[in-house]
């Protein structure tokens, strides 16, 4: 998702001179043709996320479109009092980019874990998030950045994330990615475990059980009625994401929705202490494709 974050980024600043590009002293490898395209309008701001989130205020005041870019707990936890005063308050073109989301740093231990990232951001006024689950949501996510003038975060994977979409595919802030006659069951994979829940969705209609799968990449004031209009008429929804289930954006839905018909499928809060690969924490927390799939069909058969 990185490298398909960087590559829009520079189709759209060849198109608008306001894009500005921050980094906290990574993303080597990722985001040097940037960088050599544009370096007027970039700038590596050391180990410093606070202070890099203060400066894109103040390029968002004289006009740009500012990407703070950095591993998604420390331009998020880290500099969370410059977010919430800084950017949400003023209201400012500035979109948090954050690589790593959820567990995909996990063999460097809690420390670099974002599994609290969607709640924490949520509560924030005006900020939209933008939670592409696979290379083409994040093209859609970045176009959306460029054509909104508000606070936003964008939640990368880190690298290597299939393609769970059609190619040709049309952007939805809801998006529809398969859909069965006569559904009554809704699977919606959110963030960077979607080509997880679209494992899980095949195996489940080899099982002749008719599912829709979905996926939510853009979260912003419309939700609660887009959740509303897309939902409301199915029997279950499932949702799973890799976060913290309280307050996740699965918990959010159940606010919307309510507690029978949505099953919040997550990380228990208290998952902290082991370290390891994605792989190996996602199957410890039951966010395997197996467990998921099995927990799924137990519950359908219920």
């Amino acid at each position: 998702m990185r490298n398909a974050f960087i590559k829009r980024l520079l189709v759209q600043a060849e198109k608008d001179a306001s894009i500005f590009l921050l980094v906290g002293d990574l993303g080597y490898s990722v985001v040097e043709p940037f960088a050599e395209t544009f370096p007027d309008r970039f700038l590596n701001v050391g180990v410093a996320e606070q202070n890099m989130t203060g400066m894109a205020a103040g390029l968002a005041r004289e006009g740009y479109k500012v990407f703070t870019y950095s591993i998604a707990n420390f331009n998020t936890l880290r500099c969370l009092e410059q977010i919430r005063n800084d950017i949400c308050y003023h209201h400012l073109d500035v979109t948090v980019v954050s690589v790593g989301g959820g567990l995909s740093y996990g063999n460097l231990g809690y420390s670099h874990f974002a599994v609290q990232d969607i709640a924490i951001l949520s509560t924030l006024p005006s900020i939209s998030l933008l939670l592409p689950g696979d290379p083409l949501e994040t093209r859609w996510c970045v176009d959306y950045a460029i054509s909104t003038n508000e606070p936003k975060y964008l939640r990368l994977g880190k690298a290597g994330e299939p393609m769970v979409h059609n190619e040709h595919a049309t952007y939805a802030p809801i998006s529809a990615i398969e859909k069965q006659a006569d559904a009554k069951i809704a699977l919606i994979g959110i963030s960077n475990i979607l080509p997880t829940a679209k494992a899980v969705y095949d195996r489940i209609i080899k099982k002749q059980i008719p599912v829709d799968l979905f996926s939510i990449p853009v979260v912003n004031e419309s939700f609660t009625k887009m959740v509303r209009e897309s939902f409301s008429a199915y029997k279950q929804v499932f949702t799973i994401e890799e976060h913290v289930k309280i307050n996740g954006l699965g918990s959010q839905i159940v606010n919307i929705l309510n507690e029978t018909q949505v099953v919040n499928i997550g990380l228990d809060k208290n998952f902290c202490k082991l370290v390891g690969s994605q792989s190996f924490l996602r199957k410890k927390a039951g966010l395997g494709v197996d467990d998921l799939t099995s927990t799924l069909l137990k519950i359908i058969e219920q």
